[in-house]
């Protein structure tokens, strides 16, 4: 039999044969859903027993889209029109013979399509609706992933895919999408094309491995209207090709993601992801960002610091403290950041999950200790107190006569006023102030930072909205807490002093008689010196 469709649905078809994951990057309204669904009935003739499932974000977008979806779904199994395939209720296992689209609708909403291709000897292939969430894709087989750009735990998704697909050679995985709104989606990092990358215009779209090291066909508007298909403009219908429909646009940038299918750096990340990817790209070799689930992680930790702090540099420490060790609570993230001039290093970001305050505050003594040693004092450990008051306090006096502490509550404002900030509505908060002094290093392009994978995630985690900066748990727990413990390094580093003296210590000793903590002051106060 014969498969009717556009160029590049039937190169993509080919090149899923070829790769076993592959993704097909197509603008707005290509029929990338329509020719997944050909994929998957394909994939069921070929071979007995096997079984596709077709994952769905727009089971969770409306009833409109779903409905929309399950009509480019009827129409990619309704290809081969005899007894061999068969639509059935999958809580049932009863036929659903000739279902009127509305009710065809319902039942893919429901979740309780199934389609089932017949082999003689009865046995049957089928295609299994599922919802695109990490639980609803462990069963085994190949699997769909259609508009995976709109998945909301795109990264659960994968994660829960990637070990079924290496374990069998005969399961493969295939990806549909748009390039993404928000770069923070895993669907950029997978599949936006490598830098300076030249895709010619052709009807069947442009094959390249991307930056991520996976096979994308890409299908622009200008390809796709190389093959056939054609634009209308939005006010009188006529004809118009993709140049005129993009000058006529009123937001180009939307233009250019939707059908010149680019992937556009954006999105709301307070951390510019160029200027991150720089930053990291110079840690290496020079820094790291060490996960220690174990004494012997610290210490390797700690060897590392030895090796690659600079002697004679100021040095400070911004600790993010978390108390707990379940699986999903955030992890304490310490981040040791040195500073020449208007260059910043940070040698060495470690993270830990304890719920023994003694174990930490025993590795923020080492840490300390290890700075000194090697001719790199810090001039002091800036620790968030905003949820974990007492026991910063109670660090702050075990660690006295070793480095002045400094509790930093998120939501208290900074005085004396720093400036460039509108005082008639009171000032700015720690929280902003040090996110902004460190997200505008960054993207100044003076910082050097751990090229780690968890380190960039983090940072990616956090988003500047409405002058605020918030941060959703990740599922490991992440709560943005590599991007706290630097903005705290570096408000450690660039305040006064060269480390820890006699005079501090009187001076420190004094603030805490003083119980400068409970009036909700900081412990340290600032200086015109460190604006």
């Amino acid at each position: 039999m014969s498969f009717k469709g556009l160029s590049g649905q039937r190169a993509f078809e080919r090149d899923s044969k070829a790769h076993r994951v592959m993704a097909l990057v197509a603008r707005r309204q290509y029929g990338k859903t329509t020719g997944a669904a050909r994929i998957a009935l394909k994939k069921m003739m070929r071979q007995k027993g096997h079984t596709v499932l077709f994952g769905s974000v727009k089971l969770d977008l409306g009833r409109e889209m779903v409905r929309k979806e399950a009509d480019q779904v009827r129409e990619g199994f309704a290809i081969l029109k005899n007894q061999k395939l068969q639509t059935v209720d999958a809580q049932t296992g009863q036929q659903l013979p000739a279902l009127k689209p509305e009710v065809f609708a319902e039942m893919y909403e429901a979740l309780r399509l199934e389609f089932r291709y017949h082999h003689p000897g009865n046995v049957y292939s089928r295609t299994k609706v599922i919802a695109l969430t990490p639980e609803a894709v462990g069963e085994t087989g190949d699997l769909i992933v259609d508009e995976f750009e709109r998945v909301k735990r795109a990264r659960e998704v994968w994660e829960a895919i990637e070990p079924f697909i290496s374990r069998d050679p005969n399961y493969r995985c295939v990806f549909t999408l748009t390039p993404p709104e928000d770069d923070r989606h895993p669907s950029f990092e997978m599949f936006a094309p490598p830098v300076g990358l030249e895709m010619p215009v052709h009807p069947e779209g442009n094959l390249y491995r991307s930056e991520g090291g996976f096979w994308v066909r890409m299908v622009t508007a200008l390809d796709a209207y190389a093959d056939g298909v054609q634009m209308f403009d939005t006010d009188t219908g006529k004809p118009i090709t993709p140049e005129a429909a993009r000058t006529a646009a009123r937001d180009k940038t939307a233009w250019d993601r939707n059908y010149g299918c680019k992937f556009l750096i954006g999105g709301s990340a307070a951390v510019d992801l160029m200027c991150l990817s720089a930053a990291q790209e110079r840690g290496i070799g020079k820094c790291a960002s060490v996960y220690c689930g174990s004494d012997r992680d610290f210490q390797r930790a700690m060897a590392w610091l030895r090796d690659h702090l600079t002697p004679g540099l100021a040095t400070g420490i911004g600790y993010d403290p978390a108390t707990t060790e379940k699986k999903e609570s955030n992890p304490s993230s310490l981040t040791v950041t040195q500073r020449s001039g208007v260059e910043f290093i940070s040698p060495l970001n470690v993270l830990w999950k304890t719920r023994d305050p003694k174990l930490a505050r025993e590795r923020l003594r080492s840490v300390v200790e290890c700075c000194r040693a090697k001719g790199a004092p810090a001039r002091r450990l800036c620790g968030d107190a905003t949820s974990e008051r007492l026991f910063m306090e109670e660090t702050r006096q075990n660690l006295l006569g070793l480095i002045p502490v400094m509790l930093v509550v998120a939501g208290e404002t900074v005085a004396p006023h720093p400036p460039g900030y509108d005082t008639s509505r009171g000032g700015v908060n720690y929280k902003t102030w040090t996110a902004d002094r460190y997200c505008g290093e960054i993207t100044d392009n003076h910082y050097t930072l751990p090229p780690e994978y968890y380190f960039k995630k983090s940072h990616r985690l956090v988003i500047k909205s409405g002058g605020r900066y918030e941060c959703e748990v990740d599922t490991d727990g992440d709560h943005g807490d590599t991007f706290d413990s630097g903005r705290l390094a570096q408000l450690a580093v660039t305040g006064r002093g060269r480390g820890l003296n006699v005079e501090e210590i009187l001076s420190m000793t004094r603030a805490v008689a003083g119980a400068v903590d409970w009036s909700g002051e900081p412990a340290v106060a600032l200086t015109e010196a460190d604006f």
